[in-house]
């Protein structure tokens, strides 16, 4: 079975008027902690009159790594109802920051939770969700006899080959889906008689 893990589609916003605050909602394609830290900085900058810029985000291959920020809101009001969003919903690679102006009128603890999953919601609708499949990069070594074989295999599996290098022996290096690389591993093993190996890589979801 393949590994699945979702992502946006695209990146998007929504904006909710909740009780005279506006809530902006922005969803941002991210694969790195990195780049998502840096994104909100981009977000703090652009809206430095704000009351809060709220934040979450999961990246990862299962979003293993997540992060989020209340940002002056009371602990645990803002920024964990965002990603729980997000997780509830398997999503990784990906960040969203609600931009809140206060209007004058309290929430509460409770609306506060409230308004923010609603915010992370709408914005997450807004983007739409795909699927992203495991995929491993592998290098197999074949000989020149064998070339054609192995190459007619890895077309009609929908394989991608990414290079070849000639040698004594061609390398070639092809992407697949790590569901189906134990199948091409016995197919190769078959082929050259068990004299050459695959060697994994690097896996990423894609």
């Amino acid at each position: 079975m393949d590994q699945i893990a979702r992502t946006l589609d695209r990146e998007a916003q929504a904006v909710l008027e909740i009780k005279r605050s506006r809530f902006l909602a922005r969803s941002y394609k991210r694969a790195t902690a990195e780049d998502a830290l840096s994104a909100v900085k981009e977000v703090r900058a652009a809206h430095r009159d704000a009351s809060h810029n709220v934040w979450a985000f999961r990246v990862g291959p299962a979003g293993e790594q997540a992060r989020y920020s209340d940002d002056g809101e009371p602990g645990g009001t803002a920024g964990p109802p965002v990603l729980d969003v997000l997780a509830r919903n398997g999503v990784t690679q990906a960040l969203i920051v609600v931009t809140r102006y206060f209007g004058g009128v309290k929430l509460g603890a409770g609306g506060l939770v409230r308004a923010y999953a609603a915010a992370a919601k709408s914005v997450l609708a807004a983007s739409g969700l795909k699927e992203l499949r495991r995929m491993a990069t592998v290098e197999a070594t074949v000989p020149y006899g064998q070339l054609a074989a192995l190459e007619g295999y890895a077309l009609r599996e929908g394989f991608e080959l990414m290079s070849r290098q000639f040698s004594e022996r061609v390398l070639l290096t092809i992407r697949l889906p790590s569901a189906e690389e134990a199948e091409f591993r016995a197919f190769h093993a078959n082929l050259v008689g068990g004299k050459l190996d695959v060697r994994t890589v690097r896996e990423d979801y894609l």
